[in-house]
């Protein structure tokens, strides 16, 4: 039979626990970073007044709501 202290039973429940929150931990970033990449598809830049606007759509070239230029889909980069 196996003998487990106290001291190691807690040390065995602290290193689970700390690998469930970790594997949540991952899996929420991942979820974060398809859903950034997704917004980030859908977001255009005016290149004349910097506006930026979300147009779900797949039309190539876009009107800009503010000055009404149209731009043509391109990626948008992130700061």
């Amino acid at each position: 039979m196996l003998r487990v202290t106290l001291t190691h039973l807690i040390l065995i429940y602290m290193a689970v626990l700390l690998g469930i929150l970790c594997v949540v931990w991952v899996i929420g970033e991942i979820i974060r970073f398809r859903q950034d990449k997704r917004k980030r598809r859908s977001m255009v830049v005016c290149d004349i007044c910097g506006h930026s606007f979300e147009d779900p759509s797949t039309r190539e070239l876009l009107s800009c709501p503010k000055c009404g230029r149209l731009n043509e889909r391109g990626s948008v980069r992130e700061i």
